[in-house]
């Protein structure tokens, strides 16, 4: 049933019938058609490093599990909680560039397009079945050990929507790949996928930061080597990164939470008496929601970046989002 509701509505945006807004600036949406941890906010973490200082950009986010609801435009004052995590987050690295949140992508442009004139690049995050808007690219994500096509629809898979919805992505980005992965490797995932002749495919692989950070200095993540440690983490897929930090010999607890977790009294209080004596160790997108609950602790959050590596893929990224970018 609720493969045929999704299927039936996409018909209607495909046929016209129900209206899809583009905009005359340029707009890049990232999303997937998985439930979650394909890696969406660190293709837009990536595309913010790379382009802030090219152009003025505005991102749009539901803005997951906030408190509030409504446009909101983040400032200094603005938490976790008021605009959700990963808002928060580009907020917090990249303030040089506007973040909004808004549940309603149209009502979110048309604010943005008035209240800052000034944009010049307008990334969407979470974007892919939000079809009353529609951006100039759109990049799709999907993890290379459980990618899209492999998995079925929504109660008995993780899937939003049909597999076939992936034909209205432009790109897509093939996410915590095998930093080794081999050319045969790849040529059997891409014929498994199957993509559209227009579609752009890379192959990506996570990287993470030998420098960790707390709200008030950074340190070499090796300083974790001498005492056991506390891991939190509230993400879809926390397995990267506990397998990053095992292989570097560490010892460590693993406190693991559902994405997106609200931390609570009790999952506060169970932290702190875990922590006594220890320092704690987060993900960069929950440390915007974990920290302000544990004041009085030392909590360092870990960065982690997208690499694409040239040996693997024969176009380059960059420069084909450039070439979108700057196509005008």
């Amino acid at each position: 049933m609720y493969g045929i509701y999704t299927s039936f509505r996409n018909l209607l945006f495909d046929l016209g019938i129900i209206d899809s807004i583009e905009y005359k600036i340029p707009t890049i949406g990232v999303g997937n058609i998985s439930t979650g941890g394909t890696g969406k906010s660190i293709v837009v973490d990536y595309l913010l490093g790379k382009y802030k200082k090219k152009k003025k950009i505005t991102t749009l986010s539901r803005g997951y599990k906030r408190n509030t609801k409504g446009y909101i435009k983040a400032s200094e004052s603005s938490n976790a909680y008021q605009i959700g995590d990963e808002p928060f987050q580009f907020f917090s690295k990249h303030p040089e560039i506007n973040v909004v949140v808004c549940e309603d992508r149209r009502k979110g442009m048309n604010i943005i397009l008035k209240n800052l004139p000034n944009t010049e690049l307008c990334i969407w995050d979470d974007v892919f079945q939000h079809r009353f808007v529609k951006p100039g690219l759109m990049i799709l994500t999907t993890t290379f050990k459980y990618p899209f096509y492999k998995d079925e629809i929504l109660p008995i898979g993780n899937l939003r929507e049909s597999k076939d919805s992936a034909k209205r992505a432009d790109i897509i980005v093939v996410t915590k790949c095998p930093i080794d992965l081999s050319k045969k490797d790849k040529e059997s995932f891409l014929k498994s996928l199957k993509p559209e002749e227009k579609q752009k495919v890379f192959f990506s692989y996570l990287s993470y930061s030998e420098i960790i950070k707390s709200d008030k200095d950074k340190v070499d993540i090796n300083t974790l080597r001498d005492n056991e440690f506390i891991l939190v983490t509230g993400i879809a897929d926390s397995s990267y990164l506990v397998n990053f930090l095992k292989n570097k010999g560490y010892k460590f607890k693993h406190l693991r939470y559902s994405d997106h977790y609200n931390f609570n009294k009790q999952s506060v209080d169970k932290i702190s008496s875990l922590s006594v004596n220890k320092n704690i160790l987060t993900t960069e997108k929950d440390f915007g929601r974990l920290k302000p609950k544990i004041d009085d602790r030392k909590v360092f959050y870990i960065e982690v970046s997208l690499e694409f590596p040239d040996e693997i893929n024969e176009v380059n990224f960059d420069k084909t989002i450039e070439q979108y970018i700057n196509k005008d």
